[in-house]
């Protein structure tokens, strides 16, 4: 899998509306590592529209959806929603909604006839493409399976700590129940400000399966705004663009011209 310059990922898909607090790591336990992350969260509603796009190499065969994501962490039940769309046409083709309530959480998925869609989980696919619902919604940063991988253990895996000119802790979390396809999550946490910088899914193996990072940005009104991800499976040519047009809260709206 090919390396890509990586920006810290909380920071470019909410706008950089936690830019305010950056707090060293450096000494805290894992657990307290990923309760920093997760404090960097933004706590203010968000709702996100673009396309989702997966295509082969080049362009070739491409899948392009619409879609919209409502992410709401204020309440003590974090959730978030996610509709994807088929071009010209209002009725999505899914509906999603994701809550999390002590400690567990909970995936409803509907099709366009507005019937359940039965086995689904969080490692499930988003329409056609290789992006997934632990990927929108973050969901790893509450796991409380988490431990940080020594040096000795990022030598044998062929993995290193620093990414994206950062000095990072690489943490492995466990989903708190069995998912078929997602044996663990690897986080580099960024030492001196507690960002998350890069996931990695990885197999019982160890080894990494799929990865996303950010291919574009811009700058609006004085913070950097995401305007595309892509997201790539281990061995596999074709990548999912995931292309983001506007992005508004209470305190912030972003339109692509």
């Amino acid at each position: 899998m090919k390396k890509h310059t990586l920006i810290p990922l909380l920071a470019l898909l909410f706008c950089g509306s936690f830019l305010h607090a950056e707090n060293a790591i450096d000494g805290l336990t894992p657990k307290m590592m990923l309760i920093q992350a997760r404090s960097m969260f933004p706590q203010e509603h968000i709702d996100v529209a673009g396309t989702l796009e997966t295509a082969e190499a080049r362009g070739q065969n491409a899948v392009v959806r619409p879609y919209t994501l409502t992410l709401d962490w204020r309440a003590g039940n974090p959730e978030a929603t996610c509709k994807i769309f088929k071009e010209d046409d209002p009725t999505p083709l899914q509906h999603a909604h994701l809550t999390r309530a002590n400690g567990k959480t909970t995936l409803a998925l509907t099709g366009s006839d507005g019937k359940v869609i039965e086995d689904v989980r969080l490692n499930t696919p988003v329409g056609d493409s290789d992006l997934t619902w632990v990927d929108l919604t973050f969901n790893y940063l509450w796991w409380n399976d988490v431990r940080q991988l020594s040096e000795e253990e990022l030598t044998s895996r062929n993995l290193k700590a620093r990414q994206g000119g950062r000095n990072c802790v690489v943490l492995e979390v466990l989903p708190p129940e069995s998912v078929t396809g997602l044996h663990t999550i690897l986080l580099w946490i960024d030492i001196s400000t507690g960002y998350l910088v890069q996931t990695e899914q990885t197999d019982a193996h160890g080894r990494a399966v799929r990865r996303m990072w950010v291919q574009r940005i811009g700058r609006e009104e004085g913070r950097w705004v995401p305007r595309e991800f892509r997201i790539q499976r281990d061995g596999m040519r074709r990548v999912t663009k995931l292309c983001i047009s506007t992005i508004r809260s209470a305190s912030f709206s972003v339109k692509e011209n």
